[in-house]
């Protein structure tokens, strides 16, 4: 179905009203694996030999996708398709990718394997982001959430199950960063294999995203009508983008928005691959020397809590408040992850303790300013006609500087230490703050 043919329209789903418990969680579940995935897939890196540098280059390198995020959204919005076939598709393509990654990693090609099916699991993970929101999430809904409205209340408005989105994607989080890579720490001790664990850890979430296709297979609403409004595609049709581009281009407070998303997470870029890479990393490189099983429990499940509890904060703080009161905080706080690992690396024979708590920290603020983020999305995207493109405009320029910066960690790694890295992400903090401050002072009379 081409762009020229009828779009698929909303009615409300008498039969999807009752059942979405069924597939709603699911679907942020499916979600929320693709970012575990990444993390298995850098740690798995350096587990099996691969260095530091390179590791940091092909997680960057693997990323990439992310940036097309405004063509994906064209591609999308030309084969509209289903509501179903997106989600489906999708998911099936990322069962079949991780199993040829699992199958490859016994053999010597074990490299050439990853590089070559991965690319197509990160890609099929952004068109099912994509089709997540574009049909079966209300934008309504979305807003609501992202402005801080206790989840209780969203709920009272549209009583589906709503706040299991949120919990869900959590869930997927603990389940691969925290179990699965628990398992495959356990699975080296036990067999004394280092390929044959992380095998068997992609086969198992191979298996969760077959899982998931044969779920959402059987309850899964799609056909004709989509579950959720229809979202306005300005911009991306052929010939829109432009001149989209040019009208957003000319207005200044939309030039402010986009620098905003660009610098004010400049101090966390540093750290999303370093910082993972330092707790891994043996004692006399300047690492923690985390195991599997500890990397699982510090990073994997008490930093996705702590983040998630501080993104859970800044919501109801906004709520209360409002952006402008904490907004300028919030970029203060940008400066706590960066000296958490600063110290920590002052520390490297501290007790595991003292690391969790350290990241737990470090993430909460992460998270807190996380929600400011989203929050400044959500004016530069409300009541606008080709809000879609400009959602998927701010999301590629957050995720930009962390995959640019990510290309050159591992170079960085080999000229200084992991000290002075963290040190210069405390003192970007700077940046941060300036940036949030130009954004109050240019958006002050809204």
């Amino acid at each position: 179905m081409t762009d020229k043919q009828p779009k698929t329209t909303y009615h409300p789903h008498r039969r999807g009203a009752k059942t979405r418990w069924l597939w709603l969680p699911s679907l942020m579940f499916g979600d929320g694996v693709a970012v575990s995935v990444l993390v298995l897939t850098m740690v798995m890196l350096r587990r099996m030999g691969l260095d530091t540098a390179d590791t940091a280059l092909a997680i960057a390198l693997l990323s990439i996708p992310v940036l097309l995020r405004p063509l994906f959204e064209m591609v999308v919005t030309h084969f509209w398709g289903t509501t179903k076939v997106w989600i489906l598709s999708t998911q099936f393509i990322s069962a079949l990718s991780l199993a040829a990654v699992a199958f490859t990693l016994h053999t010597s090609s074990w490299l050439l394997g990853t590089v070559c099916f991965m690319p197509f699991f990160v890609c099929s993970s952004v068109f099912y982001n994509i089709a997540l929101h574009r049909f079966y999430i209300d934008t309504s809904q979305r807003v609501h959430l992202s402005q801080g409205v206790h989840l209780s209340q969203v709920h009272q408005q549209n009583p589906t199950p709503q706040h299991h989105n949120t919990t869900t994607s959590i869930m997927a989080l603990l389940f691969g960063c925290g179990v699965m890579m628990m398992i495959a720490g356990n699975m080296e001790v036990v067999t004394r294999n280092i390929r044959y664990s992380w095998s068997l850890v992609f086969y198992v979430m191979a298996g969760v995203e077959l899982f998931l296709w044969l779920w959402h297979t059987i309850f899964l609403p799609g056909g004709t009508h989509g579950y959720a409004k229809p979202k306005p595609t300005m911009g991306l049709h052929r010939g829109e983008f432009r001149i989209s581009l040019r009208r957003m281009l000319k207005r200044k407070d939309d030039i402010t928005a986009l620098t905003f998303f660009v610098l004010f997470l400049l101090p966390e870029t540093l750290l999303a691959l370093t910082a993972p890479l330092f707790l891994i990393a043996k004692p006399h490189n300047g690492g923690l020397g985390l195991s599997p099983q500890e990397f699982a429990f510090t990073q994997g499940t008490i930093a996705v809590i702590a983040i998630a509890l501080g993104y859970t904060l800044g919501g109801k703080a906004i709520k209360k408040h409002g952006l402008c009161c904490w907004l300028l905080p919030s970029a203060l706080l940008l400066a706590v992850p960066g000296a958490a690992l600063l110290f920590l690396s002052y520390n490297t024979a501290a007790p595991l303790s003292i690391v969790a708590a350290a990241l737990a920290a470090g993430h909460a603020a992460l998270g807190f300013a996380l929600s400011m983020v989203k929050q400044v999305v959500v004016r530069f995207t409300r009541n606008m006609p080709d809000n879609t493109l400009r959602h998927a405009i701010a999301r590629t320029l957050i995720a930009t500087p962390f995959v640019l910066v990510g290309m050159f960690a591992g170079v960085m790694l080999t000229l200084i230490d992991y000290q002075h890295i963290f040190l210069l992400a405390t003192e970007l903090s700077i940046a941060s703050l300036t940036v949030a401050a130009f954004y109050l002072y240019r958006t002050r009379k809204k």
